[in-house]
């Protein structure tokens, strides 16, 4: 098998060929950390991502350690066998006790069984993973899935180092999901690239975000878009524009319509963390959902715990967690603050099934507009010293850990 691609730092000079024939995972994992060795494309400078990140972006696209472990579980002795022999066989003395040396490494970490599990970076972890992704380049018979040597691949840098791939064939992408048709000096692979971008393949692969309302689908956008830039195109959120129906129960009953699709996505729900949302959660979880269906509140909020709210007795201090915490405090500080407090919860009604009070912060108009001039801020690169972004950076975590939770279980 030859490779079509190689894995390179930024940071240094190292590199890794890659036994892969799969390009479209190549895209999906990598995105725009890509260099092309096409001779028709100049001038294109590649976008490295941290390994870490890489690693992250495979477990949201559902190529996950555990697939790769499987992997290893099942024909890890053919490789230290092999890798034994010395299959790479470069009669070069250093080279032979090298790829023993890795077979006996392999080996010590397969005799843990079930427990095996990839070590922390290191030199001899490194040379493992490059002596093994060396042996599949011409290995055809225990090749394991692409996902895993992608991800072993990357085991020869380390966590914080930036990586970027090349390749230098061209491919003509079918529009047909999933589908590729080499079609070699016909196109150029950048034209090759958005042609499969535009088709709804692309679409097709990423994980699906749906939310209770189009503020919403707003915000996890800016939290992507400015705290986690490197995830954001490993995600498709709700689109609102066609008048989608809204709130907890239309979510609800949106998450149920599609469990009875065969829809390829994994796809996650995320509801406001106030009374509604929580009922929504534990009705959704008396029905039989697929395991590539997933739904949570969003997360607690440690400044909710005493937060300022208004009911039939006057003001008091409440902890607003699955009861009224809504997107709007996700948004930052400096968006919910009122003189020297927060802008108060109002209590508006007693939620039997659930038995707390739901509440509502009030003047979410003017929450929202703070936000929306803090954001247009971060777009022109101009933002304000009292810009909070915390909250979003809590929420795009919160989103990556669901997407990663619910794509692991598939």
């Amino acid at each position: 098998m030859s490779p079509i691609a190689s894995l390179h730092s930024a940071d240094r000079e190292a590199s890794v060929d890659l036994p892969v024939g799969d390009l479209v995972a190549l895209l999906l994992i990598f995105s725009q950390a890509w260099e092309s060795g096409d001779l028709w494309q100049t001038g294109r400078e590649p976008m490295p991502l941290m390994r870490s990140t890489l690693l992250k972006r495979m477990d949201m696209l559902g190529f996950t350690e555990q697939v790769a472990v499987s992997d290893f579980l099942a024909h890890g002795n053919e490789w230290v066998y092999d890798l034994e022999r010395n299959d790479l066989a470069d009669e070069d003395d250093d080279e032979d006790e090298g790829s023993k040396k890795s077979a006996a490494y392999l080996q010590e970490l397969l005799n843990a069984e079930k427990g095996f599990r990839w070590p922390a970076w290191s030199d001899k972890s490194a040379r493992l993973a490059e002596d093994l992704a060396t042996y599949w380049i011409d290995e055809y018979e225990n090749y394991p899935r692409e996902s895993t040597v992608i991800r072993t691949a990357l085991r020869v840098f380390r966590p914080d180092e930036r990586v970027y791939f090349q390749t230098s064939q061209h491919a003509l992408f079918d529009l047909t999901p999933g589908e590729v048709e080499w079609q070699e000096d016909q196109f150029p692979l950048p034209l090759s690239l958005d042609r499969y971008r535009s088709s709804l393949a692309w679409k097709n692969t990423k994980p699906i975000v749906l939310v209770e309302g189009s503020f919403d689908c707003k915000v996890i956008q800016a939290a992507f878009e400015v705290e986690r830039p490197d995830y954001a195109d490993c995600l498709s959120i709700a689109d609102f524009s066609q008048g989608a129906e809204g709130g907890a129960g239309g979510l609800r009953r949106t998450l149920r319509t599609l469990a009875q699709l065969e829809i390829p996505n994994t796809v996650v729900g995320l509801f406001d963390n106030d009374a509604a949302g929580v009922e929504a959660v534990n009705l959704l979880r008396k029905d039989k959902m697929p395991p590539h269906i997933g739904y949570a509140v969003y997360p607690d909020m440690e400044f909710a715990r005493s937060y300022p709210t208004i009911g039939p007795t006057g003001p008091a201090r409440a902890d607003i967690n699955g009861r009224a915490l809504s997107i709007e405090h996700f948004l930052g500080l400096d968006c919910l603050m009122q003189g020297n407090d927060f802008l108060p919860v109002e209590w508006t009604g007693y939620n039997r099934r659930v038995g707390v009070y739901q509440g509502s912060v009030i003047d979410k108009a003017q929450i929202q507009s703070r936000f929306e001039n803090k954001r247009k801020r971060a777009r022109l690169k101009a933002p304000d010293p009292s810009d909070d972004w915390t909250g979003l950076q809590v929420l795009a975590d919160f989103v990556i850990d669901r997407i990663c939770e619910i794509a692991g279980r598939r």
